[in-house]
């Protein structure tokens, strides 16, 4: 069993793709998992499947995501002929909004958490969270690295369609004229915008976006009264974070009980492994605490009760075969949103439950948009997944994500990957790139 683990894994990874030969192959990747990753790798693509992607599996379309607008996410639509999306394109009428919170974490995907897998860092102040909240199962970054990720998040768009794919870029770019960054639309309605600290944008930053980005950013700058957008971003999972020197390493193996420590079956199951494991769990518990010293002082300040609060990775993990690549342990990342019981009506899930509907980053901007009643741009590629005229049981029927993933440093890669329900479809147009 292992032997044939192997030998599936080690073909997934070299990526031998051809037009005329492919083939659905599924490959469990986690003990458990709810999804199955396919590789164009053999011959003979099933007509099911090949009926169902082959629009968006040509040449000409799925080398860029297919935009959607506000109304229907016509990307998804050509996928699921139900999905039939309101308009979610809301004007409150009111002149209080809610605040908005984003705390981001980075470099961690769903697998190595305990709030979605067994085994995984404990991470108490997010668990509080979900409590009250809405734990989404299936959310996902649409590219596997930070800069790419976060151009996506804050614009609404598909990296590849506004040329900010690239990580690292040799220049900016210019962004389209009707693509706009979030805060932008906010600041306009009477937002007080503020990011502590992390953009990582891969286009040029025309005129001011933030009304404060920095490591002192806060929204307690604001007016009184004024409502706030805050994004709050969290380090100490970055993989930077996770190199070690031989002493360290000595002083762990022999300190530490690393028992508990169960490696994936596509990770060597050594002693360093452990501890590399260990030390990324210790990471996220470090983050656990500093969101809930965030979210105690939010609480001191009477400001939970008015303010809608989002907690998210900002993409895949470090450990081997996640950060930089297209599969579920690169895209799939923990997402728990906080809707207090003032603004409930703009939330269509109960609170304290989980959800499987898929949500992506282009749907962070429509989303926030939603939330502070503000029109939802047709340039935007999401659909929002909160707001008034936003329904459970159209949003229950969505199960399609997109991924990219190009030049992640020195390593070359052109891929894409289309995510439906259990399955994966993972097409590279470089396959001589293998590493």
């Amino acid at each position: 069993m292992r032997l044939l683990f192997a030998i599936s894994i080690l073909l997934t990874s070299m990526q031998m793709a051809s037009a005329e030969e492919e083939v659905l192959t599924p490959l469990q990747f986690q003990e458990g998992a709810n999804a199955y990753e396919v590789e164009a790798i053999s011959s003979g693509l099933s007509d099911l499947i090949k009926n169902t992607f082959q629009y968006w599996f040509s040449e000409s379309h799925f080398i860029y995501p297919p935009r959607c607008s506000s109304d229907v996410s016509d990307c998804r639509k050509n996928l699921d002929f139900e999905i039939n999306f309101e308009t979610a394109s809301v004007d409150l009428n009111n002149d209080e909004k809610p605040n908005i919170v984003w705390l981001v974490s980075e470099d961690n995907s769903t697998h190595y958490m305990s709030l979605y897998n067994e085994g995984g860092a404990e991470m108490p102040a997010i668990s509080e969270l979900a409590k009250k909240g809405v734990v989404f199962n299936n959310a996902f970054s649409n590219a596997p690295v930070c800069s790419v990720a976060r151009s996506t998040i804050i614009t609404g768009a598909y990296a590849p369609r506004i040329g900010t794919q690239y990580h690292r870029k040799m220049k900016m770019v210019q962004l389209p004229e009707q693509i706009k960054p979030l805060p932008t639309y906010l600041s306009k309605q009477g937002y007080y915008t503020t990011n502590n600290s992390k953009e990582d944008y891969n286009f040029v930053k025309e005129n001011k976006i933030w009304d404060e980005s920095s490591g002192k950013a806060s929204y307690k700058n604001r007016k009184n009264g004024q409502p706030f957008f805050h994004v709050q971003n969290y380090h100490n999972t970055h993989e930077g974070s996770l190199h070690f020197n031989e002493a360290q390493l000595k002083k762990g193996l022999d300190s530490i009980n690393l028992d508990s420590i169960r490696p994936f079956p596509y990770h060597p199951d050594t002693p360093i492994f452990r501890y590399t494991q260990h030390l990324y769990y210790k990471h996220h518990r470090d983050v656990d605490k500093e969101i809930g010293k965030f979210l105690n002082e939010l609480r001191d300040e009477g400001l939970m009760e008015n303010t809608i609060i989002f907690y998210y990775g900002d993409h895949g993990g470090v450990l081997p075969r996640s950060k930089g690549y297209l599969y579920e342990t690169g895209l799939n990342i923990p997402m728990v949103v906080h809707v207090p019981e003032k603004w409930k009506h703009l939330n269509p899930f109960e609170a304290g439950t989980r959800t499987s509907t898929f949500v992506d980053f282009v749907d962070l901007v429509p989303t926030v948009l939603s939330l502070a009643g503000i029109k939802i741009p047709k340039s935007v590629d999401g659909s929002a997944f909160l707001g008034k005229d936003v329904k459970k049981v159209h949003l229950e029927k969505q199960d399609v994500t997109f991924g990219y993933a190009d030049r992640f440093d020195e390593k070359y890669d052109f891929v894409r990957s289309v995510r439906k329900g259990k399955f994966k479809y993972i097409r590279n147009y470089q396959p001589f790139n293998v590493d």
